[in-house]
Order: C-alpha cells, then sequence, then structure tokens
C-alpha cells in the first residue's frame, strides 16, 4: 500500500495514476515558485529519481534558481556550465525567468499571479500558463498548479 506523499519530491510514480499524490505545499518565495517550475521543465522526459539525484549539481548549474541573474545570462553561458544539454530547456528557463519579472512587476509576486485566477476555470488556468510559459505544455501545466498547493491532481 502506497502512503501519501507531497509532489514532486516525494513521487516515485509518474503520472500519479496508482499513488495518494497530495498537493504540494504553497511556495513562500517567488524564488521558490521558480525553482518549482524549473524543477517541473528540467523533469520533463527524465525519470523523478535522476532529478532528485542530481538536484544539487542543477541548482548550482542554474545560479540557485536566482530569477534575476538567470533573465540577464545568455544559453550558451549556461551550456558551458554543462549541467544540461538540452538547449530548449535552457532557453525556456532564461524565458521563464524574464516571465517571472514580468508577473512579479504586474501581481507585486508570483502567488499573487496565481491568487488573481483562483476563480478561474481550471482550463482557463491551464491555457494562461502555457501561453506564459515555455516549455510548459498541457501535462505540466495541470500539474504545477499542483506541486504550489493551487490544486489538487485529480
Amino acid at each position: 500500500m502506497m502512503k501519501p506523499h507531497r509532489a514532486p519530491w516525494e513521487c516515485r510514480y509518474a503520472k500519479e495514476s496508482r499513488s495518494k499524490c497530495l498537493p504540494g505545499r504553497r511556495p513562500k518565495t517567488d524564488q521558490e515558485y521558480f525553482e518549482i517550475l524549473c524543477l517541473c521543465i528540467l523533469q520533463a522526459g527524465l525519470s523523478w529519481g535522476t532529478i532528485r539525484n542530481n538536484w544539487s549539481r542543477y541548482r548550482r548549474g542554474f545560479y540557485n534558481f536566482d530569477i534575476d541573474k538567470l533573465s540577464r545570462t545568455e544559453p550558451s553561458v549556461l551550456m558551458k556550465r554543462d549541467v544540461i544539454k538540452n538547449r530548449k530547456k535552457v532557453e525556456a528557463i532564461i524565458h521563464n525567468a524574464n516571465e517571472f519579472l514580468k508577473i512579479t512587476k504586474e501581481y507585486d509576486s508570483f502567488y499573487g499571479f496565481l491568487k488573481s485566477m483562483k476563480t478561474v476555470e481550471r482550463r482557463s488556468v491551464i491555457r494562461t500558463l502555457m501561453q506564459r510559459f515555455r516549455h510548459v505544455g498541457e501535462y505540466m501545466a495541470e500539474f504545477y498548479p499542483h506541486c504550489v498547493g493551487f490544486w489538487s491532481v485529480t
């Protein structure tokens, strides 16, 4: 019998079909929201175990997911740090850092942005996340809010 766990750090199963995956806890800072988004992007196509085992290396390679620093970094600089070879993921992280900065100016915080969508229907939230962020498809746009405690995966 599987014990309930919080996603994605304790999750051992893709798509959670056989487990009791609880919503993640709400991050306290924009930095934490951004790191979780990057975690989801980096995980795409890889196992959660691979990500968990290498997370400290990813954090170092991506400047501890410092939004300001990443927003000003060229993809070639991150590619030379040899953290991940997928240029599209690197470019997405840089683009998303810039998008986070825009969102925090517009809503005062990323939490404010999410809170503004609390009364919006689920499909609209998914569509908004897919439009604003790169390398975020439909599954990730539904999974990310679950990871940050916005809703439960059903």
